[in-house]
């Protein structure tokens, strides 16, 4: 046994070690951050039948964790399960050895099986750091969005470019159908997403877990497809209100990218209907022209000065961008919906 481990027990979290988890990320990641003050979301991210999705480093002397890793997972079964890294600290104080942190990320595929490792996160800088110690591709997410043109006072984007308000429809822009599905059973009905060839790889459970019993949110969820043939895509959709308003996201989006693009009439009418503001899409790794066609536009188009937030706990009237990271060999799609991002930042009442 080498001296770091004679020093520290790093294993799998469980039941009994959520509150030192939760207890720690207020003392030394962030005072007053949702994981830890609020058990019971905590326990809706990382408790799972196999566990508490936590790596830990345990003092062996003192008893006490001195660095935490939270793991996020993209299906149920262990061999095609892709993982998002979460929170990751160590104590870089109290005597502890030089890359804790860095450790305990080493023996994290030992504790829990995956395929790949992706992330997603809001600092560019950090991802470049993370990702890039450990061998990885970085990318920054593009952000599309579609104004809706009937709206006169926009109290959560802040529009500087009026001229791009009226979104152009390409021919044949709505080839597709998109069908609301209320359940797990309903998707399942209408689209096999296990055996969408992707990284990540989701799965049903995926899909009722993070979608269907999320505790905070509701979400949209609809089978898209081109008119005359079946669903070949999942897409998922969340409402947004604050400042009196009100916009819509695409959230996340499983299998074929088409459809999607036949869909201008679609956006349309939900613009025009719920009288949202816009309707947004974080996304790396999409077919940008079938974006187009639906009538959406780049925010990073140059002339566009547009204001399209991204943080509304608490509400940030400023533009964000979204970075990524994959292993290097591989090509993947990142989501807004994908790791931790969409989640709520405030305690339940607050």
């Amino acid at each position: 046994m080498g001296r770091f481990d004679e020093k520290y027990c790093v294993r799998k979290a469980t039941e009994n070690d959520i509150g030192a988890i939760m207890d720690f990320i207020g003392s030394y990641w962030s005072p007053g951050h949702i994981m830890s003050v609020d058990r019971a979301y905590f326990e809706y991210e990382f408790l799972t039948e196999e566990g508490v999705n936590f790596v830990i480093a345990v003092d062996r002397l003192t008893g006490t964790i001195q660095g935490i890793r939270g793991l996020l997972f993209s299906a149920a079964d262990k061999e095609k399960r892709d993982m998002w890294g979460s929170i990751w600290k160590a104590n870089s104080g109290g005597g502890n050895f030089p890359l804790l942190g860095t450790e305990i990320r080493k023996r994290t595929a030992a504790i829990f099986p995956y395929r790949y490792n992706l992330g997603v996160g809001q600092n560019m800088n950090t991802t470049r750091i993370a990702g890039g110690f450990f061998g990885k591709k970085i990318v920054r997410l593009k952000h599309f969005y579609r104004l809706n043109p009937d709206i006169k006072e926009f109290r959560i984007a802040l529009i500087k470019s009026p001229g791009i308000f009226k979104a152009q429809a390409p021919e044949g822009t709505d080839s597709s159908f998109a069908v609301r599905v209320g359940s797990v059973g309903e998707v399942r009905d209408r689209i096999d997403i296990e055996a969408v060839d992707s990284v990540p790889y989701k799965d049903f459970w995926f899909i009722k877990h993070r979608y269907f019993d999320h505790p905070r949110y509701e979400y949209r969820l609809y089978a898209l497809g081109k008119k005359g043939e079946g669903a070949s895509a999942l897409m998922v959709m969340r409402e947004v209100s604050i400042e009196g308003s009100r916009v819509l996201r695409v959230i996340d989006y499983i299998g074929d990218q088409e459809p999607i693009g036949g869909l201008y009439g679609f956006f349309s009418e939900m613009l025009s209907e719920g009288q949202y503001e816009y309707v947004d899409f974080y996304e790396y790794g999409f077919d940008e022209e079938v974006l187009r066609n639906a009538g959406f536009r780049d925010r990073y188009s140059q002339g566009d000065e547009n204001i399209i937030p991204n943080y509304f706990e608490p509400f940030v009237r400023e533009n964000k961008d979204l970075s990524g990271f994959m292993d290097s060999d591989i090509n993947a799609t990142i989501f807004k919906g994908d790791g931790d991002q969409d989640r709520p930042n405030l305690p339940e009442g607050k």
